[in-house]
């Protein structure tokens, strides 16, 4: 064969093109960014600003570009001093991902093994240890799969599985799982790249790579520049907030705890706030309203029902489901804008007990059955049934779950407990709660008491009265037996001789959310939809009627103790409702807070109100008066955002408990 028929040859066949490993991995990193766009669209309720939603998709994509050309690095290294000892290299990769896992998830995993040792002290760091390393070796099993799939057939197999890996992500562990995200993702896109490396590019492409060839080096500059832009430059406000919301964006969590809180310039306190800016752990007690609402010897019962949220009660669609509660609206004081302290049941019920905040309060580890993780156990401010107790009150309770008891600190001052033991939700339904209630009822005769009772139907799962239908149609098939609960009890109040001393308080410990600002359930936000609760007072020498005044659940210790004429510590946060049952309507000045999570809000009487995670270092602000979904965030104006956010800072400093060694905890 002549050299020219050679040359015909060579024309004829070119030479084919396949995927380098790190142009493997840059794809599947891009891949991943694109995946990630179509789950934010699809998923979350856009800000309503456009400008936002343009940067937090920059900054989105900008972010997966950084991890693409950081992975495509390594492994360039990889291909050029490492190819030759693949099994050090596969021992490195393990290390290095076992190491990794080790420094970033236990913080993430650790409260699924206290979930899961139930209690056995134990057990829970051998389940932690696993699941590090399960998380943790996900990557270099990832890369093992991909690379034995590496053929024609297999290949596109193990690439659509790992984009579905990408894909339900951030479905799968929504909330504080970003360690445990970053792991997951980066599993999907090992295993994307591992098998996609090798491949052969078909001609046309093979073709467009070739003419691209002499633009790589500045594209890979200016990918580098907008990369390096997106995580030094910090976003405004409303774009961090949009980044940290429920997707599959992986590096903002990481990247707040790298900036810094707003430090905004001190503001003049309103004068009729004031006196709530300052320690109160020495004022004195308040003395209780004259004249009294109820008649001597008072019986006041409490009723909290999970995870109601207050529009089943105000927009009167749900009144033919939920009679009883609907009626109780009518015949009581209905006070519509009553809000929780706490998105989560255990600091919605501590405040609400002990009359201060999360922040304010001493909370440490205990490990029990079904009641492990940080409590108040070893708090010692003061609960309001501690105080009815001292002054010669019964005090009773049926507790559904076991850390409703004296003993964890979250109620306090209960001269009778019962514990039901739980069903398979671990926790009793509110039926025999109920008849328990009931039976001791029978049993009152001419003594004051106060009856607490906390009704879980409604929690999820939402499977006690059938499984079909949305999330939401099956919670409200909950709180209509909830609502026959109510029903039972309040009919046998009415028939009791106590009726006429009888003040009944019903109220929840948060809301429910149902996807609204791209959250589901309760523990994870501090939006109206979680904080916003029913909150009815109903006796029979009181009239009905409709509060508007801005309340809060730390009113109610204030305010039982009221109705027994009984004087509120100076320490307490919250102030009496007492002179609303008279029919007066005075102007309350103590600010409205909610706590969760290191996540705070604060709530003016101007309906300003601002939301500060210090754990991820985002604010938000709303005018709840225009804006009352809280969707569209004023934060990025700093001569709105500034006052609010010092008299939040100046709030905190005052009052946040300052002891040795102890810091305000994160609590799941």
């Amino acid at each position: 064969m002549s050299r020219a028929d050679d040359t015909t040859l060579n024309k004829a066949e070119p030479q084919r093109t396949s995927v380098t490993g790190p142009d493997a991995v840059l794809l599947a990193w891009i891949t991943a960014a694109v995946t990630n766009a179509i789950t934010i669209t699809r998923s979350l309720a856009m800000p309503p600003r456009l400008v936002t939603r343009v940067l937090h998709h920059s900054f989105d994509a900008g972010h997966f570009l950084a991890l693409g050309l950081a992975w495509a690095g390594l492994v360039g290294l990889h291909v050029r001093f490492g190819r030759a000892r693949p099994r050090a290299s596969a021992a490195l990769l393990v290390a290095l991902s076992l190491a990794f896992g080790a420094l970033l998830l236990p913080g993430d995993l650790r409260n699924a093994a206290e979930r899961l040792a139930s209690g056995k002290a134990w057990v829970k760091p051998a389940l932690l240890v696993t699941f590090v390393a399960l998380f943790s070796l996900a990557v270099p099993v990832a890369v093992l799969l991909g690379r034995l799939a590496a053929r024609p057939f297999l290949r596109w197999i193990a690439i659509a599985s790992g984009m579905a890996v990408l894909s339900v992500n951030p479905v799968l562990l929504e909330g504080d799982y970003a360690s445990a995200r970053l792991f997951v993702a980066s599993a999907g896109v090992a295993l994307v790249a591992a098998a996609l490396a090798g491949a052969v590019l078909p001609a046309r492409l093979a073709s467009l790579a070739s003419r691209l060839r002499p633009l790589r080096v500045p594209l890979l500059a200016v990918a580098s520049l907008a990369a390096a832009t997106s995580l030094v430059v910090p976003p405004r406000p409303s774009v961090v907030v949009a980044l940290l919301s429920p997707s599959g964006s992986l590096l903002p969590p990481f990247l707040s705890a790298l900036q810094e809180n707003m430090l905004p310039e001190d503001v003049p306190v309103p004068p009729e706030m004031a006196p709530w800016f300052v320690d109160r752990k020495n004022a004195p007690p308040v003395p209780p309203g004259s004249p009294p609402v109820l008649p001597p010897h008072p019986a006041v019962i409490l009723l909290s029902i999970d995870c109601l949220r207050n529009d089943f009660l105000a927009s009167g669609k749900y009144d033919d489901q939920l009679p009883t509660l609907a009626a109780l609206r009518a015949q009581g004081v209905y006070f519509q804008n009553a809000r929780s302290a706490g998105s989560q049941t255990v600091y919605s019920l501590a405040s609400l007990f002990a009359g201060t905040y999360f922040s304010q309060q001493y909370w440490t580890e205990v490990t029990a059955p079904h009641a492990h993780g940080l409590w108040p156990e070893k708090d010692e401010s003061t609960r309001f049934p501690e105080l009815l107790r001292a002054g010669g009150v019964s005090t009773i309770t049926f507790a559904a779950t076991p850390w409703l008891v004296n003993r964890f600190g979250i109620v306090r001052g209960f001269s009778e407990e019962t514990y039901l033991r739980p069903g398979k939700h671990h926790w009793h339904m509110g039926k025999p709660l109920v008849d328990a209630a009931l039976a001791r009822l029978a049993q009152v005769r001419d003594e004051p008491f106060f009856l607490y009772i906390h009704l879980l139907d409604a929690h999820a799962p939402y499977d006690l009265a059938g499984t079909s239908g949305t999330a939401f149609e099956r919670h409200l098939r909950e709180l209509i037996l909830v609502d026959g609960h109510v029903r039972r009890l309040l009919d046998a109040i009415e028939r009791s001789p106590f009726a006429a001393r009888a003040a009944v308080v019903l109220t929840s410990d948060h809301g429910e959310a149902f996807g609204e600002h791209g959250h589901w359930t309760h523990a994870n936000s501090l939006y109206d939809e979680l904080l916003r609760v029913p909150l009815i007072v109903r006796a029979r020498n009181v009239a009905p009627r409709v509060v508007d005044e801005p309340v809060t659940l730390v009113d109610l210790g204030p305010t039982i103790l009221d109705l027994f004429g009984a004087e509120t510590p100076g320490s307490f946060m919250g102030q009496s409702l007492v002179p609303f049952l008279r029919g007066e309507s005075p102007k309350l000045t103590r600010p409205i807070v909610a706590e969760t999570r290191l996540k705070r809000a604060l709530v003016l009487r101007d309906a300003t109100k601002l939301i500060v995670d210090d754990r991820n270092r985002t604010v938000e602000l709303y005018d709840l008066a225009a804006d009352p979904s809280e969707t569209n965030s004023l934060a990025d104006d700093p001569v709105r955002l500034m006052p609010p956010l010092a008299l939040m800072r100046r709030l905190l400093a005052t009052h946040t408990l300052r002891r040795e060694g102890y810091v305000t905890p994160y609590r799941r």
